[in-house]
């Protein structure tokens, strides 16, 4: 028995509180949402939203592609297994939130912050990380910056053990160097990692 094509939504305003799971949504301008916002298994493709604070809200096995999330309050969310694909998190504020296993991919985010949220497991690829806010984050899992741009992103009070930057840009990255031990860097990101604290590298 063939499996059933899922359900294409496209060019539809509707409010967020009437999204239904396993369901795709194209170009639809997405409304207020008048309760707790708890969104499972959508794929929001290029869809536009008119509420821009999303605090306190739940998203399960989502994926968002094409969105501009610029801006826009998380603080206090959840996501689970969900991913982003060439959307906009400008500024977005993801302060103390809930994190597992999120995909970042072709996405611009510079001046996001995440941090005081608990991340267990990350994989961001190709994403412009710029001036990036992961203060005081709790790292667990897998995490990997494949090359990304975490130009001045800031790591302070963060345990970097077993993060992977070994393919991205980190130049000023903030961190603290005794929190620092089991980071993964590649050897032409050391010396400039070594010069941050006054060390000359001769050669």
């Amino acid at each position: 028995m063939a499996a059933e094509e899922p359900t294409v939504i496209d060019n539809k305003t509707l409010s967020i509180d009437d999204l239904i799971p396993e369901t795709t949504y194209r170009h639809c301008t997405l409304d207020y949402s008048n309760q707790d916002i708890n969104v499972q298994q959508v794929t929001l493709d290029n869809c536009t939203f008119v509420q821009h604070d999303f605090t306190k809200s739940a998203w399960l096995d989502c994926t968002f592609i094409g969105l501009d999330w610029s801006n826009c309050q998380f603080g206090g969310s959840y996501f689970t297994g969900c991913t982003f694909k060439d959307t906009k998190l400008v500024g977005a504020d993801l302060y103390n939130c809930g994190i597992i296993n999120l995909t970042l991919t072709d996405c611009l985010a510079n001046y996001v912050n995440f941090s005081e949220s608990i991340i267990k497991g990350l994989h961001a690829s190709a994403s412009r990380l710029q001036e990036s806010y992961w203060t005081a984050v709790k790292f667990t899992r897998k995490i990997q910056f494949a090359h990304c741009d975490l130009t001045r992103a800031d790591f302070g009070e963060t345990k970097l053990k077993n993060l992977d930057f070994t393919t991205s840009e980190l130049a000023g990255l903030r961190f603290d160097w005794h929190l620092a031990q089991g980071m993964k860097i590649s050897p032409d990101q050391a010396p400039n990692l070594v010069g941050m604290m006054g060390i000359t590298v001769v050669y």
